[in-house]
C-alpha cells in the first residue's frame, strides 16, 4: 500500500522531478566550465530577471490552462510602461519626488494591461475567434499605438521611489522577488482554491463537457484573460522600474521565453494541465541556463535559437511524439 502511494506520488510529480534533475545537471556542468558561475553576481543576476520572467509566464500559464494563449503580453507591458512613464515624466519635475503620482501611475499602468486582456477575453469568448489570432492581432495593434505615442523614442527619468521597485533589495532579497512571490501565491489560490481555477482546468480538459455542465464559459474566459492582464501589468511595473525607461520595443525576446518556460514547466499547450511548482522550476532552469551561456560568452542570437530548439523538443515530448518514437 505504502509502495503504491509512493509510486503514485512520483508519477504525479514526474515532470518536477525531471526538471529538478536537469537543473542540478546544468548547475554542475556550467560550474565545472566556468568558476565565475557560482558567485554572488550570478545569484543577483538570476534573482533580478527571475521575477519579471515569472510574472510573464504566470500570464501565459493561466490562459494556456484553458487551451488559449496570450501573445499580446509583451506589447501590453510596453504600453503600460509607456503610459506610466509619460505620467511620471510630465507630472513630476525632474529630480523631485511625488509618491502619490507614482502610485497613481502604477494603478493606471496595471489597469491598462487588465483592460487590454479583458478585450482579448471578450473577443475570444463572444466571437469565438481562436486566442492565438486575437492576441496576435492585439499585439500588432498595441505595438502600433505605443509607437504613435512615443514616436519611436525612449521615455526615461523616473523618481527614486519608482526605481526602488525594480532595483533595490530588502533584507538582501530583491524587491521584485517579493512581488513575484505574492503573485505566485495569488495564482496558486485561484487555481486550487477558487471556482475560477477549477473551471479553467475543466474547460482546458474538455470545453464541450464544461459548457454542458452549466459553467458560464464566456464569463470564465473573460476573468482568466483579465487575470492574465493583471500579471502583465505587474511585470510592466518591474520592467519599467528596472530599466528606468520605457519604449515600444522592449523585452520582445521574453515572449518566446515565457511560452517556452510554460511548456517546459508542464503546462499542456492543449489545456487542462499545469502546476505553479513546475513553472517556477522551469523559470529557474531557464534563467540559470541563460546566465551560464552569457558567462560563457555565447552569442545572444544563438541563445535565442537554442531556446527555440528546446521549445520544439519539449512540445514534441509533451505531445508524446518522442515517447511513441522511442517507446518510452
Amino acid at each position: 500500500m505504502k509502495l503504491n502511494m509512493q509510486s503514485s506520488l512520483v508519477k504525479r510529480n514526474r515532470d518536477n522531478i525531471m526538471l529538478s534533475i536537469i537543473l542540478m545537471i546544468v548547475v554542475i556542468i556550467v560550474s565545472l566550465i566556468s568558476e565565475r558561475f557560482l558567485s554572488y553576481n550570478t545569484f543577483i543576476s538570476v534573482t533580478r530577471q527571475f521575477p519579471e520572467m515569472g510574472l510573464l509566464t504566470l500570464c501565459m500559464m493561466i490562459t494556456m490552462i484553458t487551451g488559449g494563449i496570450n501573445l499580446s503580453c509583451i506589447a501590453s507591458a510596453n504600453l503600460s510602461g509607456i503610459i506610466m512613464a509619460k505620467m511620471m515624466t510630465s507630472m513630476i519635475p525632474k529630480g523631485t519626488e511625488n509618491v502619490g503620482v507614482v502610485i497613481l501611475a502604477i494603478i493606471v499602468g496595471i489597469s491598462i494591461s487588465v483592460l487590454v486582456s479583458f478585450g482579448n477575453g471578450v473577443i475570444i469568448a463572444y466571437l469565438k475567434v481562436p486566442a492565438i489570432l486575437v492576441t496576435l492581432s492585439m499585439q500588432m495593434l498595441i505595438s502600433g499605438v505605443s509607437i504613435v505615442i512615443t514616436k519611436g523614442e525612449i521615455v526615461s527619468g523616473f523618481p527614486e521611489s519608482f526605481q526602488f521597485i525594480g532595483n533595490k533589495s530588502v533584507l538582501g532579497i530583491p524587491v521584485p522577488l517579493y512581488i513575484f512571490a505574492i503573485c505566485a501565491i495569488i495564482m496558486y489560490i485561484v487555481l486550487h482554491h477558487l471556482p475560477l481555477g477549477q473551471k479553467a482546468y475543466m474547460y482546458g480538459s474538455n470545453p464541450t463537457a464544461t459548457e454542458f455542465s452549466g459553467v458560464n464559459v464566456k464569463r470564465m474566459i473573460i476573468k482568466v484573460y483579465s487575470l492574465s492582464g493583471f500579471f502583465v501589468g505587474v511585470a510592466a511595473v518591474i520592467l519599467t522600474s528596472r530599466f528606468n525607461s520605457a519604449a515600444s520595443g522592449y523585452a520582445t525576446s521574453y515572449l518566446l521565453q515565457s511560452v517556452l518556460i510554460a511548456v517546459l514547466g508542464g503546462i499542456d499547450p492543449n489545456g487542462g494541465k499545469g502546476k505553479i511548482s513546475g513553472m517556477i522550476l522551469a523559470v529557474l532552469l531557464l534563467q540559470i541556463v541563460a546566465s551560464g551561456l552569457n558567462i560563457l560568452r555565447v552569442d545572444q542570437f544563438l541563445i535565442t535559437a537554442l531556446f527555440g530548439l528546446i521549445l520544439l523538443a519539449t512540445v514534441a515530448f509533451r505531445l508524446n511524439s518522442f515517447k511513441k518514437l522511442f517507446k518510452l
